[in-house]
């Protein structure tokens, strides 16, 4: 991990963080329980069990367009 977001490229600094469940790349995921302040450079998607094995799945945005573009799955 090279501190930086494969999104945006900014800095982690005190912002909340996820590693994308498809290239392992760390984006930017503010946590909404304690509304910290910032814009996901990701998605945090839920319901993937049956195609996934997994209820949540984050995704940086890449992988998640190019997920739904494969499989057909609406934005």
């Amino acid at each position: 991990m090279n501190g930086r977001c494969c999104e945006c490229g900014q800095p982690f600094g005190r912002r909340s963080v996820l590693v994308c469940a498809d290239c392992g790349g760390v984006f930017h995921f503010p946590d909404a329980r304690v509304n910290e302040p910032g814009r996901p450079c990701g998605a945090h998607v839920i319901g993937f069990r049956n195609l996934l094995g997994r209820d949540v799945v984050p995704l940086c945005l890449r992988c998640d367009m190019a997920f739904r573009l494969s499989y057909g799955v609406p934005s």
